[in-house]
């Protein structure tokens, strides 16, 4: 039994990608943390002004950073807040 366990536990570690992968805050609001794919190493905040009363901060993952001046882009966990 504990041959088994061990066996099972070791193909668990082998089939899971055990790499870092960046947690951004993603959306509209609320707010939640998303898990960026592989190659998209940014996390990005932009703000959108969808009426001339209403702002709204769009934010989430990307591989690269557009060049804006509404845009913020870093690259640690959650620091597009």
């Amino acid at each position: 039994m504990k041959t088994l366990l061990l066996t099972l536990m070791v193909v668990t570690i082998v089939c899971l990608d055990l790499g870092y992968t960046l947690v951004c805050l993603g959306g509209s609001g609320p707010y939640k943390d998303v898990v960026c794919a592989k190659d998209q190493t940014i996390c990005y905040r932009y703000i959108v002004w969808p009426f001339k009363s209403r702002v709204t901060i769009m934010r989430g993952c990307t591989s690269s950073c557009p060049e804006r001046n509404n845009h913020v882009c870093c690259s640690t966990d959650r620091c597009n807040k």
